[in-house]
């Protein structure tokens, strides 16, 4: 059986050998035509240095050694994990082990924007995506839809309420 899920988040421990039954292969976003969006929205995790630290130093020049191309393409990746260095992406070794997840992504990668990191944004994202779910599975009209994910969104990023 095969599955199509066009627009999903890039784990790559589901390209990985051996971290699920299936194994799941990834590739750039569809485009129509040449006019289509290559990109999308880009989130996840970082590497940060808290303001707070006794140690500021060390943990900057951890944070600057972890980011290195070398260890996002030698142990970080070998340890399972997501490396966000290009030498990691072009590696043949990275890619042999994640399915070429890294090069058969890599052009909506470049492509892509900064997801929303706004209070509510989370929400939305759950909220937008049932709507789409509920109006796909209705056969509601598309223009009522995203008609929805407009209000969705403008509510979203309406400020909270203070004390919140």
């Amino acid at each position: 059986r095969i599955v199509c899920a066009p627009l999903i988040y890039g784990y790559v421990s589901y390209a990985a050998s051996g971290f699920r039954a299936n194994r799941l292969a990834f590739a750039d976003i569809p485009v129509i035509g040449s006019d289509g969006p290559i990109g999308s929205a880009l989130g996840g995790t970082g590497i940060a240095v808290s303001a707070f630290s006794k140690a500021k130093e060390i943990a900057i020049d951890f944070a600057y050694w972890v980011a290195s191309g070398d260890v996002q393409r030698g142990i970080y990746a070998a340890a399972g994990g997501q490396p966000g260095h290009a030498a990691a992406w072009e590696d043949q070794a990275v890619n042999e082990a994640t399915g070429s997840f890294y090069r058969d992504t890599r052009a909506t990668l470049e492509g892509a924007w900064v997801r929303p990191r706004h209070d509510g944004y989370m929400a939305f994202q759950q909220a937008a995506s049932d709507r789409i779910n509920s109006g796909l599975t209705s056969g509601h009209p598309a223009g009522q839809v995203v008609a929805d994910l407009i209000s969705l969104f403008r509510a979203s990023t309406q400020a909270a309420p203070e004390g919140t």
